[in-house]
């Protein structure tokens, strides 16, 4: 069948159907997303001199490096839809396993056979079932919101209800809440890390700043002190410096699953690959619903070639997105 000139969508490499062998490019070089065991999905296209041609495409994580939002995406060149009755196992040229093959045969590459990652982090049964039990024992936004108005002082319902919020990208609520609260006696420290951390997620940084400062004041040595200053450096994009306070801010309190997610963001954007999957790693296990965590875990596997591994993190975190 003849090959069509144009490059698939959303970055697929343009395939054959001959019977030549495939010729490999480096695995280190594949682009995010680009992982074994997804399945391929056969579709029917039409290239620009309108020939048509059946290529098999893998489906494209929701949750990558990268971001796969329809809205981004430039307008079709051509007109695709999907056929069924073509048995993707048998098309030639699948881009993956002959890419891995001749890889691992590759004379003096060093190829290291990786430990899977920890069985509580990476177990997909462990997963969907842990995950799924976690969002329906979760209560609703609405739930939150009452008990909050029922006792706006509590400062454990206040604190559950601005978490709520901020996951809704709702900081603005969220102030608005810290405010009532404070009105009603609740916890200043609490308080007031909170407040940090809705104005950063509002990007008012200076503002959160000085927020900072003010718990700073009241308890210099607090956990959610020490968290706060390292979050607010990391949306300040001052990653080294971020995670000094935000490891001493685990070490006081090592169930502190936002601070184990940030320290992964930290500890990629600068490089330290395992570091930031274990701190990932963790952040997922206190929370088996954290899709960032998730994410970031793929994101790192991804980056160690430990492509098939990252998928089942992709998949995990967009069904915890839901």
């Amino acid at each position: 069948m003849a090959r069509s000139s144009c490059c698939p969508p959303h970055g697929f490499p343009d395939l054959s159907f001959s019977n030549e062998p495939v010729s490999a490019p480096d695995p280190e070089q594949l682009p995010l997303g680009m992982f074994e065991g997804v399945p391929l999905v056969p579709i029917e296209t039409y290239g620009p001199d309108d020939e048509l041609v059946i290529i098999p495409v893998r489906e494209p994580p929701v949750c990558g490096e990268w971001s796969y939002d329809d809205a981004e995406l430039e307008e079709p060149k051509f007109v695709a839809r999907r056929i069924d009755g073509v048995a993707a196992p048998t098309m030639k040229a699948t881009p993956i396993a002959p890419i891995r093959a001749v890889f691992d045969a590759r004379p003096n590459r060093g190829v290291q056979q990786h430990p899977p990652v920890a069985p509580a982090a990476a177990s997909p049964e462990m997963s969907q079932t842990g995950e799924m039990a976690v969002r329906a024992s979760r209560p609703t936004i609405d739930a939150l919101r009452v008990a909050f108005e029922q006792t706006p002082g509590d400062i454990a319902r206040v604190l559950a209800y601005v978490a709520a919020l901020e996951k809704k990208n709702d900081a603005t609520t969220a102030l608005a809440v810290l405010d009532t609260a404070e009105a009603a006696g609740a916890d200043a420290l609490a308080v007031t890390c909170a407040r940090v951390s809705a104005l950063g997620a509002k990007l008012r940084y200076d503002d959160a700043e000085k927020m900072l400062k003010k718990a700073a004041k009241l308890s210099p040595e607090s956990a959610e002190v020490l968290v706060q200053t390292g979050i607010l450096a990391c949306r300040r994009g001052r990653w080294r410096e971020a995670v000094e306070p935000l490891q001493a801010g685990v070490a006081k309190a090592p169930d502190h699953a936002v601070a184990h997610y940030y320290i992964g963001e930290a500890l990629n954007h600068i490089d330290d690959k395992q570091g930031a999957l274990a701190a990932y790693q963790r952040a997922a296990e206190i929370e088996p619903d954290h899709w960032r965590a998730l994410k970031g875990v793929g994101i790192v596997l991804d980056r160690l070639g430990r492509s098939s591994e990252a998928a089942v993190f992709y998949r995990r975190a967009r069904e915890a997105q839901r």
